[in-house]
């Protein structure tokens, strides 16, 4: 993405482009230098603004235990503390992701990064449970608005034999953020209380908005209008069912879960019917890796996401762990994704990138199902480590490959509407993990905080948990291994000598 929007870019999503334009791949000599310091600067601003952005959601999970004593929430409002965020996230995916190719990537981004710092600054303002989920809502928001916008501008960016290694280095910076929040968050947590957490993601979200404005030029955009409609229909459907979900049980779950459900339905009639859809349905139906490798996406993230959460909680409930203590053992899992997930991506770029999603799969299987039959208050801590490493190694083979096989089955027009697809498979799974948790903790341990006399009941609800994930990351290694080796992206554009544009640019 190194030219300026002009004419020629502004086009639908359903259109090539002319034969002689291109996203990304060779760069003139004349520009050389210019373009490569672009992308440099887009790739420092991808890599920070995923450090710094995820570092808070595990810093989060060792605050918990705190906000839940000096607020005096429940088991269900505990979920309620990361699932606020994830649920503004999920609702405004789709949407802000559409809009970024209307208006242009980099400026969402910037709105995008002042949004999060804002809402983190709120956070560590709040006394109370509704506002500090409200602050939730407007840094989530905020945050589902650069990790779209990151990931399509630096993939546009680089060619596709490259594709794989920048996204490795871009994922790898997710899984190092999640490795330094427990850290981080213990420390700060015994040190200056949970407030400082958030000051604390405030602040540092100031380089990535240095590196943003230092990018010059703007991305190509497209000459539509958003589906208010549709983006409308999107957010809603989102976030009532979701809650209804999340609240089973309730007397209005049930309304809420259906009228999300009947929202759903009519924006996918909506989306069908539009020139300009929110999310782009026709690149399931155009690609079967594309389909296949959303779906694989989602599920992992539905059976892995939690995780975190479960075993911060166990660490500090069951084990009596303080939360520094917590957050250095809790390092074990990401700190080998960080490790492991650049390497992958390099492999991804050589080898076929299904294959090693689906090994990923398999071996993140290994670890869930290692908590699923040993975890009790009496489990040896060795043994619980090297679950976590095990789900930490998976991810780090399914992350970055999975995503390079999504982005390589698509043409470069449409790169934007599949980063929309990567955060929304995304954000569903990991909301729909959440709501999970929130859901059987209401149901097996019951309304009231999590005090000593319950700690076996919450034993049981992540037993419940685990097992519920296992056969659901199986079902994802069929999902992964179903959608065959790469092929080529459907509606390449090709080159007055006959040859097609490469579909990852």
């Amino acid at each position: 993405m190194e030219t300026s929007g002009n004419a020629d870019a502004r086009r639908p999503c359903s259109v090539p482009p002319p034969a002689n334009a291109r996203e990304s791949g060779p760069v003139p000599e004349a520009a050389g230098a210019k373009a490569l310091k672009r992308r440099r600067l887009l790739l420092v601003m991808a890599i920070t603004s995923n450090l710094f952005g995820n570092m808070g959601f595990t810093a989060l999970t060792i605050a918990a235990p705190s906000i839940q004593g000096e607020m005096h929430l429940s088991a269900a409002q505990v979920g309620w503390l990361l699932l606020s965020a994830m649920l503004a996230m999920a609702a405004f995916s789709a949407p802000v992701a559409r809009l970024s190719d209307i208006v242009g990537r980099r400026k969402i981004t910037v709105i995008g990064l002042y949004v999060a710092a804002l809402g983190s600054a709120l956070n560590a303002l709040c006394t109370d449970f509704p506002t500090f989920v409200a602050a939730r809502v407007v840094t989530g928001i905020g945050l589902v608005s650069f990790f779209t916008t990151a990931t399509a501008m630096v993939a546009a960016a680089y060619p596709k034999e490259e594709r794989g290694r920048i996204l490795g280095l871009v994922i790898g910076a997710v899984y190092l953020s999640l490795s330094l929040g427990p850290l981080v968050g213990g420390f700060l947590v015994e040190a200056f209380g949970w407030s400082s957490l958030f000051w604390f993601g405030a602040v540092t979200l100031v380089p990535p908005i240095v590196f943003i404005h230092m990018v010059e030029g703007e991305d190509p955009v497209e000459d539509v209008k958003l589906d208010r409609a549709g983006s409308a229909l999107w957010i809603l459907a989102v976030a009532l069912g979701f809650t209804g979900f999340t609240s089973l049980g309730h007397p209005l779950s049930v309304p809420l879960l259906a009228s999300g459900l009947v929202l759903f339905a009519l924006f996918v009639w909506k989306t069908l019917k539009s020139s300009s859809p929110v999310v782009d349905l026709s690149l399931f139906k155009d690609s079967r890796r594309f389909s296949l490798s959303s779906v694989a996406a989602f599920i992992a993230y539905v059976s892995s996401f939690s995780i975190t959460m479960l075993l911060s909680l166990y660490f500090q409930y069951s084990k009596g762990l303080p939360p520094a203590v917590t957050g250095l053992i809790m390092v074990s899992q990401p700190l080998v994704q960080t490790v492991l997930t650049p390497i992958a991506g390099r492999l991804s770029d050589r080898f076929d990138a299904g294959a090693l999603s689906s090994i990923g799969l398999a071996v993140i299987l290994a670890g869930i199902l290692l908590l699923a039959l040993f975890l009790d208050a009496a489990a040896p801590l060795p043994l619980v480590v090297l679950a976590m490493s095990l789900c930490g190694a998976g991810f780090a083979l399914f992350g970055a490959p999975n995503t390079n096989a999504i982005m390589s089955s698509v043409p470069p027009w449409r790169i934007g509407q599949a980063s929309g697809v990567i955060a929304v498979t995304r954000l569903t799974g990991q909301i729909s993990s959440i709501a999970l948790t929130t859901l059987v903790f209401a149901q097996v341990i019951g309304p009231g905080e999590i005090t000593p006399e319950r700690y076996p009941s919450f034993i049981t609800a992540a037993k419940v948990l685990f097992w519920i994930f296992a056969p659901m990351c199986l079902l994802g290694v069929f999902a992964s291994r179903a959608r065959g080796k790469g092929e080529p992206p459907t509606g390449t554009a090709r080159q007055p000598g006959g040859d097609a544009l490469e579909g990852g640019g």
